[in-house]
């Protein structure tokens, strides 16, 4: 039960650090691609790393939180082997990552699900992700500015999703621990 209770807090605290990144990109508009890069590349990093460092900790399923954090720590690897992309390539890493994230995402919450725990919060930053990151695929020459839009807007919702999920997975163990 106890380890129930810190995947709620996993997704809060990946909701809470969504949301600052994308207060983060909002406040700073005027910044450059190469800081955008790196400020995306820390996020990558740290949420990858607190994914896998979950996953073996975690005594369920482990593969979905892995992967997960495997391809966030290897998107944020590139932006700072290659500090030099064009907005092109970071829509495509980007696109790429969000796609790949809301997969998994997807996968995490239907594996919950088999445990009969409703994630709908989870479900829908699954899909947002993807939505995402199909947008950036399919606009790649929508400037900058859009770039920014599109990631601050993403990282507003998903946070508040993710954090949905993680309220909700935390009421629902309460509720199972004093019956």
């Amino acid at each position: 039960m106890e380890t129930f209770a810190r995947t709620g807090s996993v997704w809060i605290v990946r909701g809470i650090a969504s949301i600052l990144f994308g207060v983060l990109t909002l406040t700073n508009p005027g910044a450059s691609i190469a800081a955008l890069v790196l400020l995306y590349g820390a996020y990558a990093l740290v949420d990858g790393a607190f994914l896998i460092g979950f996953a073996f900790r975690h005594d369920g399923p482990k593969a979905h939180y892995i992967i997960s954090g495997m391809l966030s720590i290897v998107a944020g690897l590139c932006t700072f082997v290659f500090p030099g992309l064009t907005a092109v390539s970071l829509y495509i890493l980007i696109g790429a990552w969000a796609i790949s994230t809301g997969v998994t995402e997807l996968a995490m919450a239907f594996t919950l699900r088999k445990n009969e725990v409703n994630l709908v919060g989870l479900v829908l930053a699954g899909l947002l992700s993807i939505v995402c990151g199909v947008a950036l695929f399919v606009l790649p020459l929508a400037g900058i500015v859009a770039l920014v839009g599109v990631i601050t807007v993403y990282a507003f919702f998903n946070g508040a999703l993710l954090i949905s999920a993680g309220i909700r997975l935390n009421q629902l163990l309460r509720t199972l621990a004093t019956a």
